[in-house]
């Protein structure tokens, strides 16, 4: 499948640049995702989540409902935080060890 004669089934390794590149986009893919976790808790900031941070000027059902809502969604994004921040420690690991190979093959940088 788009192969040429004589390539099929030889392995390629990476060379050190492409290892050393991806571990870059690695890198600042984590750093992406570091960036969007620290934003999440202030997604929901200033919205009552306690019926006495409302009682004043909304009761009733509609306003437990609200309640009920940005409660289950404040933990919700505490989850997606949580996942987050372990997808970019997942990914600088991946990153150094990928750097790591690189300092293991010979050839230019």
């Amino acid at each position: 499948m788009g192969e040429r004669p004589g390539q099929l089934g030889r392995l390629t390794m990476p060379t050190r640049d492409q290892l050393l590149r991806e571990a870059a986009d690695k890198e600042a893919l984590a750093v992406t995702f570091l960036r969007y976790a620290r934003a999440l808790p202030e997604a929901l900031e200033g919205l009552p989540a306690r019926p006495s941070d409302h009682e004043t000027f909304w009761r009733g059902p509609a306003a437990q409902r609200f309640v009920t809502q940005v409660i289950r969604l404040r933990g919700e994004l505490d989850d997606l935080e949580d996942a987050c921040l372990a997808t970019a420690e997942s990914l600088r690991r991946r990153a150094r060890r990928l750097r790591e190979q690189a300092a293991q093959v010979a050839g230019p940088a």
